[in-house]
């Protein structure tokens, strides 16, 4: 079947329809519906040229690999849909048992002259949040950020009121087809969705006249779920990772918008002190459950964090050197770290294979062990008790201290704008008790913030 052909998007007031055709007869049509009448620009068009090709990939799955027929793009554009619609897929295949990495075919005209550059427009940032600890600390760190979400949902709606901050949403509409697709038998998986959020965040962003779209994505994103035999990575996260961010900041360039990560230079442990300190850690969700499109479970009816899942696991190690056990019991309302056979699944977190979810580098899930072990109310813990031997090993074996994970990288990766903000969280990291041996830190307040 195939192939897989980009047909022509609409706008409509504040509607979008990206359509898609497999073969001759199958047609999709996903909506992308704005509290907003669009305006009519040429901006406005670039960024919706770029959504079109993004989101394809939610559909294309069900057929890949095959040709994808696209209209003329700009080499920036090409470039882009070379790598999502493989690196950015290579989870999906690898777990349907197709060639990794996936062959990508593209059919299309010769490209068109890349853009030149407009320079930046408007002024103002928009900051996507998704409920978790990487934008609650971005949102906190540009107090007069837009905070916008794609879908939002309870664990949204809480963070922004966390912050006392107005939120913008957006909706997303996937082409009632696609589940009835898969029930039938066709391939499904993940797919790169931040790639997906961001694009409809720079239109977003084109929309309102904001120059800016910060996302809350961490240098720890570029760091493998695992490498094949034949020696190709395959990440759950490509889509956060530097490379992805270099390519979509090169297609949305020429539309005026500076797109970029705040938290690039930043570990995720780096980030879970950030949050604690400022009193943000029981306001978050990261927890990928809460989200669920199709599936309805316990998490996503209650839009709290399961406290099962790899993500919430690797959350609650990455804030709790920063905090105490009575706020992570209250986040995920139980001992996390104190239950036995939570053992295993926090070893599999630094295994060579690492379970497919939004989890950091195998190494800081060993440094967040390491702190913890040297800190009062924590190591005596079950998983801290448990596993800190073995996690002394392997940062000594790879010839790193825990403490490494606890710093600000370069900041020169950043606009000039926003650097001392993101420099500025060294004192946070700094006070991390783990760090000294010392008694565990006190309880942040709301009003530390």
């Amino acid at each position: 079947m195939g192939p897989f052909t980009f047909e022509p998007p609409t706008i409509s007031g504040g509607s979008v329809g990206l359509r898609y055709r497999i073969g001759t007869e199958l047609v999709f049509t996903e909506r992308i519906e704005f509290p907003f009448d669009l305006p009519a620009s040429p901006e406005v068009a670039q960024a919706v040229r770029v959504l079109h090709l993004v989101a394809g990939v939610s559909y294309y799955k069900c057929i890949a690999p095959a040709t994808l027929v696209l209209p003329a793009i700009t080499a920036a554009e090409r470039s882009l849909v070379t790598a999502l619609y493989d690196e950015g897929l290579r989870e999906f295949a690898y777990r349907n048992g197709l060639e990794v990495p996936l062959p990508v075919h593209l059919l299309t005209p010769p490209d068109l002259t890349d853009p030149a550059t407009i320079g930046l427009r408007g002024e103002g940032a928009l900051v996507p949040i998704g409920g978790g600890k990487d934008s609650a600390l971005v949102a906190a760190l540009v107090p007069d950020g837009q905070l916008f979400a794609v879908n939002p949902v309870g664990a949204h709606v809480h963070l922004a009121a966390a912050l006392g901050r107005p939120l913008l949403g957006v909706r997303r509409i996937l082409d009632p087809q696609l589940r009835e697709l898969v029930a039938a038998g066709a391939p499904n998986g993940h797919v790169p969705v931040t790639a997906i959020t961001s694009a409809i965040s720079v239109l977003t962003a084109v929309a309102l006249g904001l120059r800016d779209v910060l996302m809350g994505i961490e240098r720890s994103a570029d760091e493998p779920s695992l490498v094949t035999e034949n020696g190709v990575s395959v990440n759950h996260q490509f889509s956060k990772s530097w490379a992805a961010e270099q390519l979509l900041r090169a297609v949305f360039a020429p539309i005026g918008v500076q797109y970029l990560s705040l938290l690039r230079p930043l570990t995720e442990l780096a980030i879970g002190a950030g949050v604690a300190r400022r009193g943000l850690a029981t306001e978050i969700v990261s927890c990928n459950r809460v989200f669920t499109v199709w599936n309805e479970n316990t998490s996503s009816k209650q839009q709290r964090p399961c406290g099962e899942c790899a993500k919430c696991l690797f959350t609650a190690l990455m804030i709790a050197p920063s905090t105490t056990p009575e706020a992570i019991a209250l986040q995920y309302g139980r001992a996390l770290l104190d239950e036995p056979e939570h053992i295993e699944p926090v070893r599999e977190l630094w295994s060579d294979e690492k379970p497919f979810d939004c989890v950091g580098e195998r190494l800081e899930t060993a440094a967040a062990l390491v702190l913890l072990s040297r800190t009062t109310g924590w190591k005596d813990q079950a998983v801290v008790a448990g596993l800190a031997v073995e996690a002394q090993g392997l940062l000594t074996a790879a010839g790193v201290e825990a403490s490494s994970f606890l710093s600000v990288g370069p900041v020169e990766v950043l606009p000039p704008d926003y650097r001392a903000a993101v420099a500025g969280l060294a004192p946070d990291m700094a006070a991390v008790p783990g760090l000294f041996g010392v008694v565990g830190p006190e309880p942040v307040s709301r009003a530390a913030r």
